[in-house]
């Protein structure tokens, strides 16, 4: 198996979709119901495909979670995976496996050539959890949420205003002092001038970098867990959330500057941080605690219902 095989995957799950959809989310247009079958497309040939909700769940869990976490984890893994895909099909979107326009789905054969011989090891427990989620939803006053989540914060959660510029009451921030304890919660990585020019320029070609290097990233607010709020980029404000996007950053706490060499870049965490911690939900899954005394954590004032 590979260890924290999904940590990269997820990275930029809902980067794109949230913001988009963001409109009806006070709307009350969802019917109490889940879906029978999943429509997805396949992003590495376009082709599209009908599969059980049971069975889009195995692929989701085995791209978006480490497979060797505790039951109750995975079972609120899928439990989320299907509520943020009943939320896009709700709301007219298509399912794919693009990680950016929805979330990360592994076919059978994709999961058993990433995972080998540990695949069967761990399918029944998979299979167990997807049969979880696929009969249980998160909903906030009667609609589905955006359970939107990570693979481990930065020892708190984010609110989603700091990624996305929105704000759904349900998600809000939550401490999570277990992910302090998660290997390599840090990391430290280099960029060359010209490839943070062009990510920049392909956000907004009208950026105007100045000659000095070391002023491309200037004022630099962060929240109370060291998430990334606002940043100066060639003189214009823009969000956390937008940084991380447009340089594919590991985390959305992060810090950078140019060290007369190259930018660097370190990172706390993994992922954009809000909703959530899939390595905090491990950590309660261990103390006892369940899928849905899990969901309702990160999830504030929601309620988990049986279909």
């Amino acid at each position: 198996m590979k260890k924290y095989a999904a940590m990269g995957v997820i990275l930029i799950v809902a980067a794109v979709l949230v913001p988009m959809l963001f409109g009806a989310v006070f709307s009350n247009i969802f019917p109490a119901r889940g879906e029978k079958e999943i429509e997805l497309t396949l992003t590495e040939n376009g082709s599209r495909i009908t599969l059980s909700a049971e069975d889009y769940l195995i692929g989701c869990l085995f791209a978006q979670i480490d497979v060797s976490y505790e039951e109750e984890a995975l079972k609120a893994q899928a439990c989320a995976a299907y509520t943020y895909a009943l939320r896009l099909l709700d709301g007219g979107n298509a399912l794919s496996d693009s990680t950016a326009l929805c979330q990360p789905y592994f076919t059978p054969a994709k999961a058993r050539e990433y995972y080998g011989d540990s695949y069967d090891e761990y399918l029944p427990k998979i299979k167990e959890a997807a049969a979880y989620g696929a009969s249980h939803v998160i909903y906030y006053e009667n609609k589905p949420i955006y359970s939107v989540y990570h693979s481990v914060s930065a020892g708190e959660t984010t609110l989603p205003v700091n990624i996305w510029g929105i704000q759904p009451p349900y998600l809000t921030r939550k401490s999570c002092p277990a992910d302090k304890s998660f290997p390599n919660l840090s990391a430290v990585n280099e960029f060359t001038a010209d490839n943070i020019r062009q990510a920049l320029l392909d956000y907004d070609k009208n950026l105007q970098m100045p000659l000095d290097y070391s002023q491309w990233f200037t004022d630099i607010v962060k929240d109370e867990g060291g998430y990334v709020v606002s940043v100066k980029v060639g003189g214009k404000t823009v969000s956390g959330g937008d940084v991380w996007r447009m340089l594919k950053l590991r985390s959305a706490a992060f810090d950078i500057h140019w060290n007369g060499m190259a930018f660097s870049v370190s990172t706390v965490g993994c992922g954009h941080g809000a909703g959530m911690s899939q390595y905090t939900a491990n950590a309660m899954a261990k103390e006892g605690k369940t899928a849905e005394d899990i969901l309702l954590y990160f999830y504030e004032g929601c309620t988990v219902k049986d279909l």
